[in-house]
């Protein structure tokens, strides 16, 4: 096991010099200059040209690269070009916005998991059809339309919740008043009610694959109750690998919360990411999807070792 984790963790140190690198790459191939933007409006050449040497972009790629890598190798994330802050100072004020809407969305996903069970129970049914269906429309919606749609209705329209914004916390995730629940539910409902589709639908066919399994058949051969049977035997092993997707999707919303959280202007790595974007920061942008990747990666781990634990017969060793 402890072998196991000391190659996950090696993997993730390559995987996050290679996201650095493709993310520099990309942001070299986006038309514009951000000298020119940071100048301001009808600079002249020659400050553009300060601004350019001043802040190094005026250095070949690979230089600017390396240099890069150097100071992440000593913990530094480098300074905003538009701010002059740290960008770890930055993702340290974002983060626990991110880790809070995406600890919501996956408790709010969780609620699949009963309703795939309800719906593979009642495999044809009416409920059984319309769970099904309702999960496919919603696992087809894009997040913006979701979240744009839920502001006009529950935010302008009946004016029950705030569009955006955060509130006060506990641990700095924990909302700590009602009116930092209320900023959460939307963005969190947003992201999560697709997830429930995914999660419901994929508990539906795991549920329905282990009811066919010969020791299901073997369980009422003995004269299990069906409760027994289903619960005791079938949902065991049809949540795990459920469980898995979900402990993934973790590390995957924070990709999601790029958009959520643009819509519904919260301050976290998401809307970080995208302003960066706008601006060309590079350093934000670098940071932003490396904290994104390193989460990501260390749900997948998570997500690995808990298998096992559920599991026995996985080994990881293997």
């Amino acid at each position: 096991m402890i072998a196991y984790i000391i190659r996950r963790l090696l993997q993730l140190v390559i995987v996050l010099f290679g996201v650095t690198l493709i993310t520099f790459g990309m942001l070299k191939l986006v038309p514009g200059d951000p000298a020119v933007a940071l100048a301001g409006k009808n600079a002249t050449p020659e400050k553009i040209a300060f601004v350019r040497h001043e802040r190094g972009l005026d250095r070949p790629f690979y230089v600017q690269y390396i240099r890069y890598v150097e100071r992440l190798v000593h913990g530094d994330l480098g300074e905003s070009l538009y701010t002059a802050r740290p960008v770890a100072e930055m993702i340290r004020e974002a983060a626990p916005v991110t880790i809070q809407l995406a600890v919501a969305a996956v408790l709010i996903e969780l609620l699949g998991i009963p309703l795939g069970v309800f719906s593979a129970l009642r495999q044809y049914s009416f409920w059984d059809t319309t769970l099904t269906t309702a999960a496919l429309i919603l696992w087809g919606i894009p997040v913006f339309v979701l979240g744009y749609f839920a502001m006009y209705i529950f935010g302008l329209k009946l004016d029950w919740l705030p569009i955006g914004g955060v509130g006060p916390t506990v641990l700095g995730i924990i909302p700590s008043t009602w009116e930092s629940w209320q900023t959460l539910i939307l963005p969190a409902l947003t992201l999560g009610v697709i997830e429930i589709a995914y999660i419901s639908y994929m508990q539906r066919a795991s549920m329905l694959e282990v009811s066919r399994s010969d020791f299901i058949r073997t369980a009422r051969a003995k004269g299990l109750t069906e409760r027994k049977v289903i619960w005791g035997h079938g949902f065991k092993n049809a949540v795990i690998p459920v469980m898995t997707i979900a402990g993934i999707d973790l590390g995957a919303l924070i990709g999601g919360a790029i958009i959520t959280e643009t819509v519904f202007n919260r301050p976290g790595i998401g809307l970080l990411i995208y302003q960066g974007i706008n601006q060309r920061d590079v350093a934000v942008i670098a940071g932003g999807v490396l904290f994104a990747t390193f989460f990501f990666v260390f749900a997948n781990l998570l997500v690995d070792l808990g298998y096992a634990w559920v599991d026995p017969r996985v080994r990881l060793e293997d």
